[in-house]
């Protein structure tokens, strides 16, 4: 059930937490949800391949994920830029909190679990298919296919929500 906000103020609550959201992303938010998201990603590796783990470096003042691996028997090492996978966040974040100004706290709970499970296990499956780049040509392919998806994700999650719950519309 959406709370008796009108929609300037409801449009104001959401610009406010996406810049909050992003000033704590540039000061640290990224870096603990980077490592958050690395380990979940290192224990599904370690069920999946029991050589095979990423790393969070810094290098020339920005953050990359190492992969550390074996390939043909060989330890291998590979960097790969975070690049879009984790901005995308910022918007989840942003809404989800802007669901609880506007909704009941139950649907605002049911959204945030639904979301950001499937944005934190998708997030997850595209590390691990990096871990497997140079190992097969189908999870370099999926990979690539899904590197710059985050941001349709995010986008994808806000319409579903405001589909379901009358939002930004009468119900």
């Amino acid at each position: 059930m959406a709370k008796k906000l009108s929609t300037p103020v409801k449009l104001m609550i959401l610009i406010v937490l996406t810049i909050l959201f992003y000033t704590l992303w540039i000061y640290g938010l990224e870096k603990a949800y980077t490592k958050f998201l690395l380990g979940g990603t290192n224990t599904a590796l370690s069920i999946i391949k029991t050589d095979t783990h990423i790393e969070l470096e810094k290098e020339n003042e920005t953050y990359q994920f190492r992969v550390r691996t074996k390939i043909d028997g060989r330890k291998a090492s590979f960097p790969q830029k975070i690049g879009s996978l984790l901005q995308p966040t910022v918007i989840i974040l942003a809404w989800q909190l802007f669901l609880f100004f506007v909704l009941g706290k139950r649907d605002a709970l049911r959204s945030l679990g639904i979301n950001l499970g499937i944005f934190y296990l998708a997030q997850i499956l595209l590390l691990v298919f990096l871990s497997g780049f140079y190992v097969s040509e189908v999870q370099k392919f999926i990979y690539l296919m899904l590197m710059d998806s985050f941001y349709v994700i995010a986008i994808v999650l806000v319409i579903k929500d405001s589909i379901l719950y009358p939002v930004f519309r009468k119900a």
